[in-house]
């Protein structure tokens, strides 16, 4: 079995598409990752062009799979201000 090992990328999501069930993200890391309906996280119909994410990555020997996301702390805090105007 290989090596398992597990990081963190900070994402800006590029585009959602609902209906097949896939998001496409840009990470700073400068790669290009994809989300799932499957994948952990919150509702991938909430995900927004322009949003940031947290993607929890898993290494698995050469591949890496992205395990779990979340939106990032800071875009939670903006729309969080921008609510109460």
């Amino acid at each position: 079995m290989p090596n398992l090992t597990t990081s963190t990328v900070t994402a800006t999501v590029e585009d959602v598409l609902p209906r097949v069930g896939l998001a496409y993200l840009a990470g700073d890391d400068h790669r290009d990752w994809t989300i799932t309906r499957s994948t952990s996280g919150s509702e991938l119909e909430s995900l927004a062009p322009g949003q940031r994410v947290t993607l929890t990555i898993e290494q698995r020997g050469r591949y890496s799979v992205v395990r779990k996301y979340a939106v990032a702390p800071r875009a939670q805090a903006k729309a969080a201000s921008s609510a109460s105007h």
